[in-house]
């Protein structure tokens, strides 16, 4: 029957991305414990940051901390209407190697975290400049590891994935996604091997740019309206014929990068229609690729049990499953929690949500709201 052949057609596609999973984990690059090294590259630590307080001083003291000591540290106060400031002038009175700069007022046409890291960069002296969010905290190494990473595989841009440490409930829903979404559906071998900027990949918590190729691509302000910049600059760095690798750096790295419904809610939506480059067509198509891969299964069983169709149940539970395989897998290699594996389907339809919000605010409403400020379509869209 139809039915039989559409779940047959949806057990074939998830067969390929289950496989495809597997080939990522093997292959994804993992930045490890370096043998000595004799180079010692001054390296510019650079940390916007507005509205901090709850995370700016664990971020701060772990890159003081660090084992590789021929760095500066620059962090912008991005107009901070917390305890930011008093939380960055305490620490700098005990460390003097920590720079703070205040942050000029935003203009019109850049976005904030675009605008504040360009000003990060126009203070900075290294050959080697580490963008780095503050809610983002590095191991003792992570420097020392991913410099000589850097420099052994002659990355022009090398960006990490961190272990996304999670704790509510609907972090542990919606988060793991992150995951899922690189891991499933996309070929991660491409992003360093191919020249196309189609496989591009990059995440803003940590951004390790050689100094002389970030100059050549513009840097920021080449890409001062877009709000999804990170992925904006990995692109970039393939059109300008840049070595860009995206790497795992779940050892060295971690971030909690939302605390709460709320937080995730917000997060997600502000990023989601922005990341598809405000592409109708792409939301329907992601809307749908998720629908019909990962919830229509359910429904396929419920109506294989309704019709006492025993192949129809069979091969709907198998749909279900193998989704669930895959965020064990995640669970296993990237500390992602465990239990939550077997609510994919709940994670599916809390992204279909949010995507269809994100679409909502941005093209209907005040914009992508964050850290206090409104973006609208208009002055991010690419």
């Amino acid at each position: 029957t139809l039915v039989e052949i559409t779940g047959l057609i949806i057990l074939s596609i998830l067969t390929v991305l289950t496989i495809l999973n597997f080939v990522n984990i093997m292959s994804f690059k993992k930045v490890g414990s370096p043998v000595k090294a004799d180079f010692n590259n001054l390296i510019s630590v650079l940390i916007p940051a507005r509205n901090e307080e709850d995370t700016i001083e664990e971020c701060v003291n772990s890159v003081l901390n660090q084992s590789y000591k021929n760095f500066e540290l620059i962090v912008l106060n991005d107009n901070s209407t917390d305890k930011t400031e008093s939380i960055l002038n305490s620490i700098s009175l005990k460390d003097n190697r920590l720079e703070i700069i205040k942050g000029k007022s935003l203009p019109a046409d850049w976005v904030g975290k675009n605008y504040a890291c360009h000003q990060l960069q126009m203070n900075s002296t290294g050959e080697y400049m580490l963008f780095l969010d503050s809610d983002t905290i590095m191991s003792e190494d992570c420097i020392y590891n991913s410099i000589n990473f850097a420099v052994k595989n002659n990355a022009d841009l090398l960006s990490l994935m961190p272990y996304e440490e999670t704790k509510t409930f609907w972090e542990k829903v919606i988060i793991p996604m992150l995951y899922f979404a690189v891991l499933v559906f996309l070929p991660l071998r491409m992003i360093e091997r191919s020249k196309s900027k189609k496989y591009a990949m990059g995440n803003g918590q940590f951004m390790l740019f050689k100094k002389s190729f970030y100059d050549k691509i513009g840097g920021h302000e080449a890409l001062k309206n877009r709000i999804v910049e990170d992925v904006w600059l990995a692109r970039r760095t393939k059109e300008f014929g840049g070595k860009l690798i995206f790497a795992d750096g779940t050892d060295i790295l971690k971030c909690r990068m939302y605390k709460n419904f709320n937080e995730v809610w917000n997060g997600f939506s502000k990023n989601f229609f922005a990341g598809l480059s405000f592409s109708v067509t792409g939301l329907i198509l992601v809307n749908l690729l998720y629908l019909i891969l990962f919830i229509l299964p359910l429904f396929l069983l419920l109506y294989g049990l309704i019709v006492s169709n025993l192949f129809l149940i069979y091969i709907s539970i198998i749909l279900i499953i193998l989704p669930v395989i895959i965020r064990m897998s995640h669970s296993v290699y990237y500390k992602q929690p465990f239990w939550f594996s077997f609510l994919n389907i709940l994670s599916s339809v809390m992204l279909i949500l949010l995507s269809l919000n994100s679409f909502r605010i941005i093209r209907f409403g005040k914009g992508a709201n964050w850290k206090g400020r409104d973006y609208k379509e208009d002055t991010i869209k690419s």
